[in-house]
Formats: C-alpha cells, sequence, structure tokens
C-alpha cells in the first residue's frame, strides 16, 4: 500500500502546489460580499424598513452578529449598498458614445434601462426599491439618488447638444429642458413597473419612450 510520500509526488512530475487557504482579507470580503448580496434581495423583496443587520446575517447563511461586526451599524450598510448601487447605475448612466446619432444614443440608453426592468439583478431591484423610498425622503439614499438624476442629465444634454452642432437635432432643441424630461420619463416608467411588474409591458413602454426621444428630436 503507498505511503503518504509516494502519492504526494511523482518521480519525474513537477511539483504541486499545496491549496493555498484565503487570507484575513480574502475571508473578509468574501462575507461583505455575500452580506451585501443578502442585504439587496431583503431589500428588493421587503424594502429597508424591516431589514435588520441580524437578517442579513442570517439570509447570507452567517451569524446573526456577523453584518453588524462587519459594518457596526444599519446605515453603515445601507450606505456601502448605496455605494454598490450607485457604481452599478452610474455606469450605465454615462455609457460610451457610440457614434450612432443624438436620438440613436438616447434610444439605446432608454432600451438598456426598460431591459434592466425586465432582467433586473437583485442589486438593482434594491436601488428601485430604495429609489422609491428617497422619493418620499425616507432613505439615506437621497443625496445619491440626486447625484444620479444629475449625472444622467449632464450625459444627455451633452449628447443633445453634439446633435444641434452636428445638425442630427432639429433647430430649437433646449438640451437642458430635455434631459430633465429624458429623466423623468424613464424613472416615471421604473417606478411603474416595480410597483405592478405584472402589468407593465416592457415592449410597448420601450417602444411609447423612442418615440418620444425621436419626437423630440428630430420630428418637426
Amino acid at each position: 500500500m503507498p505511503t503518504h510520500d509516494e502519492t504526494a509526488a511523482t518521480p519525474g512530475a513537477p511539483p504541486q502546489e499545496a491549496p493555498s487557504r484565503r487570507t484575513q482579507a480574502e475571508r473578509r470580503a468574501h462575507a461583505e460580499r455575500a452580506l451585501l448580496a443578502a442585504a439587496a434581495r431583503l431589500i428588493a423583496e421587503h424594502g429597508s424598513t424591516g431589514v435588520t443587520l441580524a437578517r442579513v446575517g442570517e439570509e447570507a447563511g452567517f451569524s446573526r452578529g456577523l453584518a453588524s461586526h462587519y459594518f457596526g451599524s444599519k446605515a453603515a450598510l445601507l450606505a456601502r449598498l448605496q455605494e454598490e448601487a450607485l457604481a452599478e447605475a452610474m455606469a450605465a448612466a454615462a455609457p460610451e458614445r457610440s457614434g450612432a446619432g443624438a436620438a440613436e444614443e438616447l434610444c439605446r440608453f432608454a432600451r438598456g434601462c426598460l431591459e434592466g426592468v425586465r432582467n433586473p439583478t437583485d442589486l438593482g431591484r434594491a436601488f428601485v426599491v430604495l429609489g422609491a423610498e428617497a422619493l418620499a425622503g425616507a432613505s439615506e439614499l437621497t443625496p445619491g439618488v440626486a447625484e444620479l438624476d444629475e449625472r444622467t442629465r449632464g450625459w444627455a444634454a451633452e449628447v443633445v447638444g453634439q446633435g444641434l452642432t452636428e445638425g442630427q437635432v432639429r433647430a430649437g432643441v433646449d438640451a437642458r429642458a430635455f434631459a430633465f424630461a429624458f429623466v423623468g420619463l424613464l424613472k416615471g416608467l421604473v417606478v411603474q413597473a416595480a410597483a405592478a411588474p405584472g402589468a407593465f409591458d416592457v415592449a410597448v413602454a420601450t417602444a411609447e419612450a423612442e418615440r418620444w426621444i425621436r419626437l423630440a428630436l428630430v420630428a418637426g
């Protein structure tokens, strides 16, 4: 029967590295990701009011006290979740220009937002819920939502402004006013989808949003 030493190495074969163990920093990062994912799921389903640190720990499969140990308070957990959600949302809020023209750029953005309604991530759903709470002044996410809106408006106004310069957008369009209406349209549609997902037709909403964008920018 072979000994341990015989099975550990084969003559002529390169030495095998022992499986590396996670460092403390890696274990903490893994636990934090799991806790944030659990918080996102709970908020997406139930809102933030009834979510406790103990419940987040249990949902993540850890002890009830781990979320408190890592984040200290519910406010700190929500702030971290806000950072993650804003990072995901802002990556879409100011996408790289494709050169397809102003109206098409904005239609593509609208399609992306509404496709997110069709196949939302837990983090995306939590962000919508927290955004709705922010509108009612009931969430610490309120300043972050305002920042996201401002960034999206800035991007949209820039797209329209360039379209005006290049003759893609009809003369007389106010880029800043359009940007406010554009963000309002998309936010209104997303909130409706969150409130009544069964009654919300993504395809119809997308087609109507694109029609409005083209009418506002191109039609006489």
